[in-house]
């Protein structure tokens, strides 16, 4: 009789135990059903505030909110500043200028590109002249921008092109250098706008003479500029020069622009207007892509929605953002973004993939194998933009008397022969890198391609005996534009 008692009880007590984890389990999942659960918060910025980029991307974080996504907005100096923060895990996500580059930024990684901005150069109307440019801004004021920011970078570069040095601490320099922000310049239009006419010529004089705004069409800075002094937007002077000047150093340990990720661009006539319109006639520039990088640490239940943000929705209807993998960018495509791309493939085709890699393992090891061996044997390797610009600075600096290798032919017709060589079959493998995937970018394949015809062209001891391969030269010139 005890021992059925104290089995009832231990069946009670049982009983008890399991009915209060039940109750525990249930209250736990309606508690996660009836709560919200919390969004995931990403640090970002988008340079500056108050100008176009970074109200875009204001628009942008109220749209992702839509799809469960936090993002805190904060302001930088510029793209430089955006780079350094992702650097050094301050901020998450940015919008940044295509082309700048920072030292060992191998953790940025793009989700995606929005608009393209648009460089105008203005300068005042009495300067306007058929001279050079550069002797129409020797020894004036020119506007360079705020410090840090992309159009600072660029502005340093295109007088760096055109052979100019701006005024600094260590001279006065060939122009007169200012740092004038975006707000800085559009206060200036405004004060100028509605002052008197006895203020009005004094502040127009402090204003520069020359002036170089990197912004999206139309700008806002560049139409209060026009209206309030006799500024006019003009062509940028040898931007296909500028352009095809790649021969930068891309391991440098400090803020570069990369050119080759610049495009060719174009400000229609008559983009503003104020007593005239300008510029009068199609106005040749240069274009910046805008690129949205994320840190490659962002997790992927921030990624996907912030990627529906840009690729679907409102947003992508009035921006008409770019995928990544349609641009030459300098920066990998973050390994969540490819998945979000690769999202639309079927599921059988997945699981059958899966069921394959997981089967045939053992042979795709040795395949593998196999083929790294077959590339060791016959000594190729894919080669990156920068490969192709120092392989033709090595052929020019040759070709021009310099004794880089002992080894090379000591008799002028020979040497000739071996360089030609060496042009022909640094063709031959920039066609095979463009089939293969490995080179991509108009601009960049036409930068290269056009750095190949001037060391032909222009080198001396090649151009002499081009007439000889003339005919296998534009056979490869014919496989490499259908490459292309």
């Amino acid at each position: 009789m005890i021992t059925i008692v104290r089995r009832c009880l231990t069946m009670r007590v049982w009983i008890t135990l399991g009915s209060a984890g039940l109750a525990v389990i249930s209250l736990v999942l309606v508690t996660r059903l009836f709560m919200a659960p919390e969004l995931p918060t990403l640090r970002m910025s988008a340079g500056p505030d108050g100008t176009r980029r970074h109200a875009v991307t204001t628009y942008l974080c109220e749209q992702a909110a839509h799809h469960g996504l936090a993002i805190d907005l904060v302001p930088a100096e510029g793209t430089e500043e955006c780079l350094k923060l992702l650097q050094a895990g301050k901020l998450d996500a940015a919008v940044v200028s295509s082309g700048v580059k920072v030292p060992d930024d191998d953790e940025i990684m793009v989700l995606g590109a929005t608009q393209l901005e648009a460089v105008h150069f203005l300068i005042r109307g009495d300067m306007a002249s058929d001279r050079p440019f550069p002797d129409i801004i020797r020894g004036k004021r020119v506007n360079l921008g705020e410090r840090g920011t992309t159009e600072w970078l660029l502005a340093r570069e295109f007088l760096k092109f055109a052979r100019l040095t701006p005024s600094s601490a260590a001279g006065p320099g060939d122009v007169i250098a200012m740092e004038l922000g975006k707000d800085e310049l559009h206060a200036m239009a405004r004060a100028i706008l509605q002052a008197d006419a006895t203020q009005r010529d004094a502040l127009v004089a402090e204003m520069p003479d020359c002036l170089i705004v990197l912004a999206s069409m139309p700008s806002m800075v560049v139409q209060s500029l026009v209206e309030a002094t006799d500024y006019r937007v003009v062509p940028l002077p040898a931007t296909r020069a500028f352009l095809l000047d790649t021969l930068q150093d891309s391991s440098a340990r400090t803020t570069i622009i990369e050119r080759e990720f610049l495009e060719p661009h174009t400000i229609p006539a008559r983009s503003y207007f104020a007593q005239s319109s300008y510029p009068e006639t199609d106005c040749e520039t240069i274009g910046v892509r805008l690129l949205v990088v994320a840190r490659r640490d962002v997790p992927a239940r921030a990624v996907w929605p912030f990627m529906k943000t840009l690729f679907e929705g409102e947003f992508a209807r009035r921006i008409l953002p770019r995928s990544p993998r349609d641009l030459a960018t300098p920066f990998a495509i973050h390994p969540e973004a490819e998945a979000y791309f690769d999202r639309d493939k079927p599921l059988a085709i997945a699981a059958v993939a899966a069921w394959a890699s997981n089967g045939l393992s053992f042979f795709g090891a040795f395949s593998a194998g196999a083929l790294s061996l077959y590339g060791l044997l016959r000594r190729r390797k894919n080669r990156k933009p920068a490969d192709y610009y120092a392989e033709i600075r090595s052929i020019e600096q040759i070709a021009g008397g310099a004794n880089l290798d002992a080894a090379l032919p000591s008799h002028p017709g020979e040497l000739t022969s071996y360089l030609h060589e060496r042009l022909v079959v640094l063709r031959r493998d920039l066609i095979e890198d463009i089939c293969n995937g490995h080179i991509k970018g108009d601009q960049v394949v036409a930068n290269i391609l056009s750095l190949i015809s001037d060391a032909r062209r222009t080198t001396p001891m090649l151009s002499g005996q081009a007439v000889d391969l003339r005919a296998r030269l534009m056979r490869d010139d014919m496989a490499t534009k259908h490459a292309a």
